[in-house]
């Protein structure tokens, strides 16, 4: 069923997220890509230290809401960081946020970070990690250099609350797609990046009473959509990831 206008905004006024009810709900949604990216910044930065004036990398930043939103919010200095929309095209957005002194816009690949190393206070990726940061070596060789020692490393992803056991549950195998097996759970991340010994992990959970779930049906409600394994779940098994670990 298609909801009208009335019936989006009323599900964006989410009491949960206070800081994102500050927010137009028009401006969210025709800037989010994928689920709504200011809930799960807002969840994440719940459990993180988050200092006015750090430096902070905002990997897979998509169209940059989620940086605008750390900078108006926390007074931080955001590197505004994705490959798929443009550095000009995330500038204009950062202009008109009057945030131009705090969110710098950068077009680079996840491997390809030109940064310098030790330069963050704390890394952040919303909704992104999941495409490349599950390769066994990425964390090593590729972020957590670019952090301080003693600095944070968050991540929420599309997840699961424990890894399947061998098979697909038959309820969500017909809408099953070979990208959703770099989906994991809490502590198939908190293994992959405790076993370098780089970092300590500090928080490993899904976000509570069942919440993941919800973002992804309710952000699918918001521009009409329908995610058909979100919907066959039911939230059994989905929901998203927060990670938080800290290099030593």
């Amino acid at each position: 069923m298609l909801l009208n206008k009335e019936q989006i905004m009323e599900i964006m006024k989410n009491e949960k997220y206070p800081l994102t009810l500050k927010y137009d709900p028009e401006w969210i949604i025709e800037n989010q890509m994928g689920s709504h990216c200011l809930w799960l910044q807002e969840s994440l930065v719940q459990v993180m230290d988050i200092k006015p004036n750090m430096r902070i990398l905002d990997l897979g930043c998509g169209k940059a809401i989620s940086s605008i939103f750390l900078a108006k919010e926390f007074g931080v200095h955001v590197w505004a960081n994705d490959l798929w929309i443009s550095a000009s095209e995330n500038w204009e957005r950062i202009r008109k946020a009057g945030v131009e002194n705090l969110v710098y816009p950068i077009h680079a690949e996840s491997h390809k970070l030109p940064y310098a190393d030790n330069f963050f206070d704390a890394i952040v990726s919303i909704n992104s990690i999941q495409f490349y940061g599950t390769d066994q070596l990425y964390l090593k060789n590729h972020l957590v250099k670019y952090v301080k020692s003693g600095g944070q490393i968050g991540i929420i992803v599309p997840g699961l609350y424990n890894e399947f056991d061998g098979n697909i549950p038959e309820y969500i195998k017909p809408y099953w797609e070979n990208d959703f097996y770099t989906w994991h759970s809490p502590q198939w991340w908190s293994n992959h990046w405790g076993r370098t010994e780089l970092v300590d992990i500090e928080i490993a959970d899904t976000l509570p009473d069942n919440e993941g779930y919800e973002i992804f049906r309710k952000s699918e409600m918001m521009v009409n959509s329908e995610h058909k394994l979100v919907l066959a779940d039911e939230g059994r098994n989905i929901s998203f990831v927060r990670i938080i670990a800290r290099k030593k």
